[in-house]
C-alpha cells in the first residue's frame, strides 16, 4: 500500500506475529469487531502541510480500488467519534504520545480485506492533531491541523506458508477467491527441474482437485526468487512447470488439455527478495484457473 506523495513516517513497526482487534462499529461501544492474526505491522505518516484529513482519506479510498480490497467497514465524518482507545496501545508502543486522539470532527476510518482465501486486513484511520503529548522529537513535524494517518497491515504468517501442504478444498477456496493458489509443496533440488518424492502429497491434492472440477482448466506457473541470473531462473521456472505438467499427465492420467505450463522467473515476487523469508516465499508453484 503506498503511501500518501509528500508524508512524513513519524512511526513504525515491523512486522510481527500478533493478534489484533479490528473495529467494525463506531464508537464509544465499538460493540462490533473482528479478531484477526498474523503478521501485524504499523505505519503512522503526518500529512504534507495544508493537507486536509478529507483528502487524505480520499486518495487511500482509491488506493484500497487499485489493491482490489473490498471494504468491510467505513467510519464517515460526522456521528460519534473518538477512536482513541483503540490506538492506546498503538501510541505507546510506537511512541507517538498522544497525536492520534482527542479530535472526534476530523476522524474517519475504513478497513478492508483482500480476497483471497486467507485474506490480509488493512485498517486505515485517518485524522488530524488537535490536542496531546507530542513526543519531543515530533514536536517539530506535529502542528495542530497537521492531517495524519495511521495505517495497520495483518497479512497471512510467513511461517504458515512453511508449512507447505494445502489440501483440494483449499486449492478451490483460493481459486474461487482469487483465481489462483499458491503452493510450497512441489519440491525440487537446487537449480534441478525434476519434481521430487516428497512432492506427492501435494500432487495427490491437485489430481483430487481437476478429477472433482472435471471443467477446470488449469496454467502452471513456476516462479523463483532473485538469486542467479534473470534469464536462467526465467528457464528454470520454466522447466520446473513444464516438469509439473508432465507429472500430473503421464503419471496421475490428468488429460494434457487441461493443463499448460508457464515460467515467470523472478518476475512475480510476493515478498521482498532481501530476506531469507521473502525468498522463501517467492519460490514458488502456482496453479492459475
Amino acid at each position: 500500500m503506498k503511501r500518501y506523495e509528500g508524508s512524513q513516517i513519524i512511526g513504525y513497526r515491523a512486522p510481527k506475529f500478533d493478534e489484533y482487534v479490528l473495529p467494525l462499529s463506531p464508537p464509544p461501544d465499538n460493540s462490533k469487531s473482528l479478531s484477526v492474526e498474523g503478521q501485524v505491522s504499523r505505519y503512522t505518516y503526518a500529512a504534507p502541510e495544508g493537507r486536509t484529513a478529507t483528502e487524505l482519506l480520499r486518495n487511500y479510498k482509491l488506493e484500497f480500488q487499485r489493491l482490489g480490497l473490498e471494504t468491510i467497514y467505513e467510519k464517515k465524518l460526522g456521528g460519534p467519534g473518538w477512536f482513541g482507545p483503540v490506538f492506546d496501545k498503538i501510541s505507546e508502543e510506537d511512541g507517538l504520545g498522544q497525536i492520534l486522539e482527542y479530535n472526534e470532527a476530523d476522524e474517519r476510518l475504513i478497513i478492508g480485506k483482500s480476497h483471497d482465501a486467507k485474506p490480509s486486513y488493512f485498517l486505515v484511520f485517518v485524522t488530524s492533531y488537535n490536542d496531546g503529548v507530542i513526543p519531543e522529537s515530533m514536536a517539530a513535524t506535529v502542528k495542530k491541523g497537521r492531517a495524519l494517518a495511521e495505517v495497520v497491515a495483518i497479512t497471512p504468517d510467513v511461517l504458515e506458508q512453511k508449512m507447505a501442504f494445502v489440501n483440494a478444498d483449499e486449492m478451490k477456496g483460493a481459486m474461487g477467491d482469487s483465481g489462483k493458489v499458491v503452493l510450497y509443496g512441489i519440491f525440487f533440488d537446487t537449480d534441478k527441474d525434476v519434481v521430487k518424492p516428497e512432492s506427492k502429497p501435494t500432487m495427490d491434492e491437485i489430481v483430487k482437485l481437476m478429477k472433482a472440477n472435471p471443467q477446470l482448466r488449469v496454467h502452471v506457473v513456476g516462479h523463483t526468487d532473485n538469486q542467479g541470473k534473470p534469464d536462467y531462473n526465467l528457464d528454470l521456472s520454466r522447466r520446473r512447470a513444464a516438469s509439473v505438467v508432465r507429472e500430473l499427465t503421464a503419471k496421475y492420467g490428468i488429460t494434457a488439455d487441461r493443463l499448460d505450463s508457464f515460467g515467470a522467473g523472478l518476475y512475480s515476487p510476493l515478498a521482498s527478495n532481501a530476506t531469507e523469508a521473502g525468498r522463501a516465499k517467492n519460490r514458488r508453484v502456482e496453479l492459475v484457473q
